[in-house]
């Protein structure tokens, strides 16, 4: 039973994650890397965006963490052991996230601040 829960949430998530990237193919004029296309931007807005995508699926990953300690908590059926692991997940997700989201606030203000000061 829990493998086959497993598995459907796996195979949802899968699908959740990857139909906008699929949906949104469909209205873009694909190109290629022309030589326009290569010259879009600076090594600092290149490195921005990285790490705008790895917010992105940080967010992700807190979500998909809060919930599976939500669904592990409600499917504990009594036993402490579970409902402590599943409030250890979540208390642990919310500690990782407040960390990146304070960390990555910290440089954007010193990196503003230096920015502003040249």
């Amino acid at each position: 039973m829990k493998k086959s829960i497993k598995k459907l949430l796996g195979i949802i998530s899968l699908v959740l994650l990857t139909w906008p990237s699929i949906s949104s193919a469909q209205l873009t004029n694909l190109k290629g890397a022309t030589p326009e296309l290569l010259q879009g931007g600076s090594i600092y807005s290149i490195i921005g965006t990285i790490i705008q995508t790895l917010l992105g699926f940080v967010g992700v990953l807190f979500i998909v963490l809060v919930i599976y300690g939500g669904f592990t908590w409600m499917t504990a059926g009594g036993d402490s052991g579970k409902v402590q692991k599943a409030k250890d997940t979540i208390i642990k997700a919310t500690i990782g996230i407040v960390i990146i989201m304070a960390s990555y606030a910290i440089v954007y203000t010193i990196i503003n601040q230096i920015t502003l000061e040249s």
